[in-house]
C-alpha cells in the first residue's frame, strides 16, 4: 500500500466498526496534525475508547481507511502487510484507563521491558531512558517499587513514562483520569498539558471538559457512533451548535 506525505501524524476516512448487529462506529473522518492536540468528548457508549483501539490495532475496522505516521495501516477496509502494521504500531503510544502496569514487574523493568524487546535497546540504555522519564515524572525514588505500592496517581504517571520509552509520534490517552480519585486526577492533567506544551502530539479521550477546552488544539464530539460535531474549542465547549452537544455539555458547564 502506498504512504501518504501531508502534515497530518493521523487520518481517518470514513471508518465504520461493527460489533455483530450493532454499529458503534459510523463515517468517522477527521485528521490529527503534528504537534496538535485533539480532545473527544462524548457520553460513555458513544464510541470514542472503540475509536482509540481501532487506531492502535486492538480492534479491526469494517470500513474505511485509516494512515499512520504516513503508513497506511487501512484501506477502504483491507490492512496493510504485517510491516507496515507494525510501523505503524510502534508510532503510536496508548495510556489505558485502568494503567495495565505488569504488577510483577518493578516500575523501571515495567518501562524498560518493551524498551528491550521492541526497540533491541540494552539493559544499560533502556535503564537511562526509563530513570530519565521517571525523573521528569517525579517518581526516581519509586524505580525499584511494584505497582502495588504506588498510588494510582503514580501509576498513570508510569504508565505514561511506559508509552513515552518507545518514542512514539503519537500519544494516545484513553479517559486517563477516569480510574482515580479526584484529588489525584490534577497532577495527571498536569503531565499531559506539559506534554502538549513541549508540542507532544496527542489524542485524548476525556470527560474533563474544561482541560479539554484550555489544552485541546481542536474538539470532537462523539455520540451513539457519530461525529456530531467537531472545531475549536471555544465553538464546540464553548458555543455548541448542535443541540445534542449543548444537552451533553450542560452537565459539565455552569454558566
Amino acid at each position: 500500500m502506498a504512504t501518504t506525505t501531508d502534515a497530518s501524524v493521523i487520518t481517518l476516512s470514513h471508518v465504520q466498526k461493527h460489533f455483530g448487529s450493532l454499529e458503534v462506529l459510523r463515517d468517522i473522518s477527521f485528521s490529527v496534525q503534528s504537534g496538535s492536540v485533539l480532545g473527544i468528548i462524548g457520553p460513555s457508549g458513544s464510541g470514542k475508547s472503540t475509536l482509540l483501539r481501532c487506531i492502535c490495532q486492538l480492534e479491526s475496522v469494517d470500513g474505511g481507511s485509516i494512515c499512520i505516521a504516513g503508513h497506511d495501516m487501512v484501506r477502504d477496509g483491507v490492512y496493510a502487510p504485517r510491516e507496515t502494521l507494525l510501523k505503524a504500531a510502534l508510532s503510536l503510544g496508548l495510556v489505558f484507563q485502568n494503567f495495565n502496569l505488569f504488577p510483577h514487574f518493578s516500575v523501571l523493568r515495567n518501562i524498560t521491558e518493551a524498551q528491550r524487546v521492541v526497540l533491541g535497546r540494552s539493559r544499560e540504555e533502556a535503564d537511562a531512558v526509563a530513570m530519565e522519564l521517571l525523573r521528569k515524572m517525579n517518581l526516581a525514588d519509586k524505580a525499584a517499587s511494584y505497582p502495588c505500592q504506588l498510588s494510582g496517581g503514580q501509576q498513570q504517571r508510569v504508565s505514561i513514562a511506559r508509552a513515552l520509552a518507545l518514542e512514539p509520534k503519537v500519544l494516545l490517552f484513553d479517559e486517563p483520569t477516569s480510574a482515580l480519585d479526584p484529588e489525584l486526577t490534577g497532577e495527571i492533567l498536569a503531565v499531559i498539558r506539559e506534554l502538549a506544551e513541549a508540542k507532544m502530539t496527542m489524542v485524548v479521550v476525556t470527560h474533563e471538559m474544561a482541560f479539554a477546552r484550555d489544552t485541546s488544539d481542536y474538539i470532537i464530539f462523539m455520540d451513539r457512533g457519530v461525529i456530531v460535531e467537531q472545531g475549536l474549542p471555544r465553538d464546540v465547549i464553548g458555543n455548541p451548535k448542535e443541540e445534542r452537544t449543548q444537552t451533553f455539555l450542560k452537565r459539565f458547564i455552569q454558566n
